[in-house]
């Protein structure tokens, strides 16, 4: 009895269903890369909040005119929490808690809370 070899494009097809199911899961990484320890931030929102992609985004600028790349929970959750595209403007003053990027060259947190005027929006909760 002999064992036939796969089809050549029955193996790469095999190969490339599997790389779709396994790349959005190596592309999550959660929290690691900000684990420098808490950080607490106030600046000027450059670019409002974006709920489109793995998780929603921001950017602000600090009293050091350093710019921040702001990582919040993923679109939903943020959304659940209240904070949406359209609520806080461009140009409004607001503070973000969460973990800093362990390189100090890199101005990256992933952000628990957001406090703007008198709104808290805890897009992870405490538990």
């Amino acid at each position: 009895m002999s064992l036939k070899r796969p089809q050549p494009l029955l193996t790469l097809l095999a190969a490339f269903t599997f790389m779709l199911f396994v790349m959005p899961v190596a592309a999550h990484h959660g929290w690691s890369g900000n684990t420098a320890g808490d950080v607490e931030v106030t600046g000027t929102v450059v670019t409002g909040v974006k709920l489109s992609g793995a998780h929603g985004t921001m950017q602000i600028r600090d009293a050091d005119d350093q710019l921040w790349d702001i990582t919040l929970a993923p679109g939903p959750r943020t959304h659940r929490a209240g904070l949406t595209e359209d609520v806080i403007p461009v140009g409004a003053t607001v503070t973000v808690y969460g973990s800093r990027n362990e390189d100090p060259a890199v101005f990256e947190a992933k952000i628990r809370r957001v406090v703007w005027e008198d709104q808290v929006f805890d897009v992870y909760p405490p538990e």
